[in-house]
């Protein structure tokens, strides 16, 4: 007989969010990965951003908001091509990857979990449970190609609230590009609510297509403990190189991947590095330079779909999939993101 004080996570439907317009023909991101060896590790580590919200008097229901949150997904992403994109190899020049806008959509996940909102923000285990609330699957080397690189997921609690978890694959994006990516979906998606744009008789409503019997399993703590990530901030022009080195090796990190995010060119670079190996003088790392940044720098907390509705918590996590190495990822600004270089380093657990 099956355990009833069990709590569950039932996932109700999974759809995919298709642009809403098609992009320009022939554009992609290319990816400059230090080794073809590595790939296969890169292309499982994730990022996220969970974020929670108490029940408003002016939602109707979990259901139609996910239905409704398609349909600004859908508006938006548009603005966004790269997001939707598809990771592919390109085995006929010079080995790069690349992501092609447009390509692969947006899954779209509903779900319901037996617990209620206030007893799983309280409980010791809610950031090695976190994970259940963003779905994400690892990208496979051999068939990447078929593997969508961004995923929202809306989380029903019981009697008080809910989640949107978004899950995106850390060769796409960072937390800084993705946070105000967000905040623009949430500004569409509130002007659209109150021009009354949604559908009435909502065909996107995910539950009109869920199967008769929904796929649940159980509501535990993930197979180990999350990486610690940090974030830090600096000048712009700050040499980039020598801050990473200063901050791997004052978190005693042997080996580390480097990414760096600048998204006003069209290409991604990762390297891998090692501690010790840095070429500029470290103390040009001046203090003054480098601080230890607040998540909520990232103004996440400001993020709301439901008028005056702000999240009551906001969780931010990279995940990498090598347990050996360090995870660091330079968030290069533009001018919609303020003046500051923010990196964040992932420290592999100790065991």
């Amino acid at each position: 007989m099956a355990n009833s004080s069990r709590k569950q996570l039932h996932i109700e439907a999974i759809q995919t969010v298709t642009p809403g317009r098609a992009a320009e023909p022939g554009q992609a991101r290319r990816i400059s990965l230090p080794s073809p060896t590595s790939a296969d590790t890169l292309l499982q580590s994730h990022a996220r951003i969970l974020l929670y919200y108490q029940t408003s008097s002016k939602e109707e229901t979990t259901a139609t908001l996910a239905a409704h949150l398609k349909e600004s997904l859908n508006h938006i992403i548009p603005e966004e091509p790269l997001l939707a994109g598809r990771l592919r190899k390109d085995g006929e020049k010079d080995g790069y990857w690349e992501i092609k806008y447009n390509d692969a959509g947006i899954r779209l996940v509903q779900a319901v979990v037996d617990t209620s909102m206030d007893e799983f923000l309280s409980g010791e285990e809610r950031e090695a449970r976190e994970e259940m609330l963003a779905y994400w699957m690892d990208i496979k080397y051999e068939d990447s190609q078929f593997w969508p690189l961004f995923y929202v997921q809306v989380t029903e609690f019981q009697g008080d609230g809910y989640s949107i978890g978004i899950s995106w694959s850390i060769l796409l994006t960072d937390h800084l590009f993705m946070t105000r990516f967000l905040k623009t979906w949430a500004r569409t998606h509130r002007e659209m609510q109150a021009q009354g744009e949604f559908s009435e008789a909502n065909i996107f409503h995910l539950n009109y297509f869920k199967t008769p019997t929904r796929t649940s399993i159980d509501f535990i703590s993930g197979s180990s403990t999350p990486p610690r990530t940090i974030l830090y901030k600096a000048p712009r022009s700050s040499d980039l190189q020598a801050l990473v080195h200063h901050l791997i090796e004052n978190n005693h990190v042997s080996e580390f991947s480097l990414f760096v995010n600048d998204h006003s060119g069209d290409c991604l670079k990762v390297e891998n590095f090692a501690s010790g190996s840095s070429q500029t003088p470290l103390e040009n790392c001046f203090s003054d330079k480098l601080s230890v940044a607040g998540w909520d720098e990232l103004e996440a907390g400001d993020l709301y779909f439901v008028t005056e509705n702000k999240p009551v918590h906001v969780s931010f996590q990279v995940v990498s999939s090598d347990e050996h190495k360090g995870l660091v990822v330079a968030m290069l600004p533009s001018q919609q993101t303020g003046p500051d270089l923010m990196i964040s380093v992932t420290v592999p657990v100790e065991n």
